[in-house]
Parts: C-alpha cells; sequence; structure tokens
C-alpha cells in the first residue's frame, strides 16, 4: 500500500471501477478510498417478471436508478425469452449511468440528456409514448416523476424492483484526527451514526450545497462544499479549505 499523504480523504460512496474521484485524488497525491454507505436488496423478481412477460400492455419503461439496471439483468439471465422480448424497446433514463446499463440491456435509450425527472417529464410531454410505460422504481423514489408523467397524462404502472437501506456496518478503520469525511447524500450520515463515529475526528466535506445543508442542520460542520458534484469540483473545494 502507498504511503499515506495528506489530506487522506473518505468518500462514502459505493467505488466504481476505475473510480473517477479515487483517481483525481491520487492525481493531486493524495489518498482516497471509497466506503459504501448504502445496501440494495431485489426482493420482487417475481412481480417484476410477471411484468415484463407482458410485453404488449407497455411501450417501454421508464428508470431513474442504475440498480433498475441490475434488476433487469436479474430477470433477463434467467429468463432468456423475456430478454429477447424487450430488445431494443424504449427505455426513458435520468443520469448517463442509468443510460448505460439498460443500453448495454439493447434497450432503445431515451432522454438521457435531460438531467432531471423534472426535465424528463417536460421532454416527454413533447414525445408521448403510445402505450402506458413501465415505471421501475425503488422504495425510496421521490415523487417528481410520478407527479409529472400524471399531470402531463401520460399513462404508467409502477413496479418497485429494488429496496435501498442504510448499512449499519460501515468501518472507517485506519483515519487519522484531520482526516476529510465526504457526504454525497444524508444517507452517508445515517450510516456514519449507525455505526457510532466519533464525527470530531474529521473534517467534513459534502459533494453539493443540498447535502451540506442537511448536514447542517443535523449540527454536522461543513468544511468543504463542492461547487459542481463532480471529482474536480471536490478535489478544489478541499484544496481551498486546506489554504
Amino acid at each position: 500500500m502507498t504511503e499515506t499523504v495528506s489530506p487522506d480523504v473518505i468518500l462514502l460512496r459505493a467505488a466504481d471501477d476505475p473510480d473517477p474521484y479515487v483517481r483525481v485524488f491520487q492525481d493531486a497525491g493524495a489518498q482516497a478510498v471509497c466506503r459504501p454507505v448504502l445496501a440494495f436488496a431485489f426482493p420482487n423478481d417475481d412481480q417484476l417478471r410477471a411484468h415484463l412477460r407482458q410485453r404488449e400492455r407497455y411501450d417501454g419503461i421508464v428508470a431513474t436508478s442504475p440498480r433498475v439496471g441490475r434488476a433487469l439483468r436479474r430477470v433477463f439471465d434467467a429468463h432468456g425469452t423475456i430478454h429477447a422480448a424487450w430488445k431494443t424497446a424504449p427505455a426513458y433514463v435520468v443520469g448517463p449511468k442509468t443510460a448505460e446499463r439498460l443500453r448495454a440491456l439493447g434497450f432503445d435509450v431515451r432522454g438521457e440528456e435531460t438531467g432531471s425527472a423534472r426535465a424528463l417529464v417536460d421532454w416527454m410531454a413533447v414525445h408521448p409514448p403510445e402505450t402506458p410505460l413501465l415505471f421501475l422504481s425503488g422504495n425510496r423514489r421521490r415523487d417528481v416523476l410520478p407527479d409529472g408523467l400524471r399531470a402531463e397524462d401520460i399513462a404508467f404502472e409502477e413496479q418497485v424492483v429494488y429496496e435501498t437501506h442504510t448499512r449499519n456496518d460501515l468501518s472507517l478503520s485506519g483515519a487519522t484526527t484531520g482526516t476529510w469525511l465526504v457526504f454525497f447524500s444524508p444517507s452517508g450520515l445515517e450510516a456514519v451514526r449507525a455505526a457510532d463515529v466519533n464525527l470530531d475526528t474529521y473534517r467534513c466535506a459534502a459533494i453539493g450545497p443540498t447535502t451540506a445543508g442537511a448536514l447542517r442542520t443535523e449540527g454536522l460542520t461543513v468544511d468543504a462544499v463542492a461547487s459542481t458534484p463532480s471529482p474536480k469540483g471536490l478535489l478544489n473545494a478541499i484544496r481551498a479549505a486546506e489554504e
């Protein structure tokens, strides 16, 4: 393992391979590690499979999370005929990761450039589907997309395909006083508190103002806030705070 250099950074997120946040800090001469704060379960495969068997009922799917891609793959890998029926079907998505996962499954991905649920609804209102959509969601999904679809009279049926839970086994061993703890959502604080972490040991950073506001509401001191929710934006915020 390479020698630890300042500032050490603990990123409260699941790591990508390769991880762009880890890489940008390494390139700057700092050691960064990822510690996932959320766990995901897929308890509704049977219900999802039942919906997917009725391909003729749906124009396509709507998805706002890459976990939808994981849920679909679980069913498709076990039932090749179901997968074949959905190849080239429209998939209305939010976010590049979701788009990537669904494109890899053969979907005709649409709306990925919109960037948010509200913008996706606006785009779909101009390009309305002909038949109802299958909206695949998580148990913690927000109301923006389904409420927007209803307001635009875009028919859909919802199926929860994954559940999100805060981890209670978060380990931050090896950190020293002054280590940066980076929060990507308020869920990070839930996991930290569930693990009984002494936050006085760390300097806290947030990926954006919304997360920073949630942390401050809970009594935390936020020393750095990324100006853009990106690896470079986070690095620049922490550098500025260090100076």
